[in-house]
């Protein structure tokens, strides 16, 4: 029978080779652990911009301003998104003024009164800020105090169909003389779940309006008692179909 003999020095560099190993896949296990999860919270991270980035762009404020009887400003909000929003900041001129107010889809809120202390000549540059960091500005524009008290820019009826269809024609009248006189009129599109159209009334001057919706020559929707009445009230009026 034949013995082999192992050196010392040779089983030394056995032990400390495999040693060695050792220590390198301990250490390559916990480091490829930690990459990851590194990459699995980027990819999170990532997801959760993408999601914000989404909701962001689904958001849809309008806004419009009026004074009270005491010349402070009111801030009318409407969502008129698919989303849920919070309103966190109103902006007059560069004065903040701090908010935490929730709004449903297709639903409003009142801000205010901000108390401005408006003297002749004065302009307020309102606009809101939105949680998600979307910042809005009044579609009536900016609300100025003149020589005989307020003035805005534009008055607006806003009319947003959500009906069926894809083809609308919207009248627009005001009650005169004891008649309804038809005073504007237009086609809308609607691509996707809504259609929008904004009209300007401001040469037409207070006074109650009527709105006719129809899809062909089918009527489906017919609303009146809309009061124009600014500076006693705001200054855009919203007609939903």
């Amino acid at each position: 029978m034949k013995y082999t003999m192992y050196s010392k020095k040779g089983v030394s560099t056995i032990l400390g080779t495999l040693i060695f190993i050792g220590i390198l896949f301990s250490a390559y296990a916990p480091m490829m652990l930690t990459m990851r999860q590194a990459d699995s919270y980027y990819e999170q991270q990532k997801h959760q911009v993408s999601l914000l980035d989404d909701e962001r762009s689904r958001e849809d404020l309008t806004f419009y301003v009026y004074p009270d009887l005491s010349d402070n400003l009111i801030v009318s909000v409407e969502n008129s998104g698919p989303t849920s929003l919070k309103v966190v900041r109103v902006w007059i001129n560069n004065k903040i003024q701090e908010e935490s107010t929730w709004i449903q889809s297709l639903d409003s809120s009142l801000f205010g009164p901000y108390v401005v202390n408006p003297t002749e000549g004065d302009s307020f540059n309102i606009r809101v800020t939105t949680e998600r960091g979307n910042v809005y500005e009044a579609d009536s524009g900016e609300i100025k105090y003149g020589p005989v008290g307020w003035e805005i820019e534009s008055k607006i009826i806003n009319v947003l169909i959500s009906a069926p269809g894809t083809i609308f024609h919207i009248y627009i009248y005001k009650w005169e003389n004891e008649v309804w006189e038809l005073k504007d009129d237009g086609q809308v599109q609607k691509i996707g779940g809504t259609a929008y159209k904004p009209f300007e009334i401001s040469a037409f001057q207070n006074g109650e309006f009527r709105v006719k919706i129809t899809r062909g020559s089918s009527i489906i929707h017919d609303e009146d008692g809309l009061m124009m009445e600014w500076p006693e009230g705001p200054s855009s009026l919203w007609v939903y179909a």
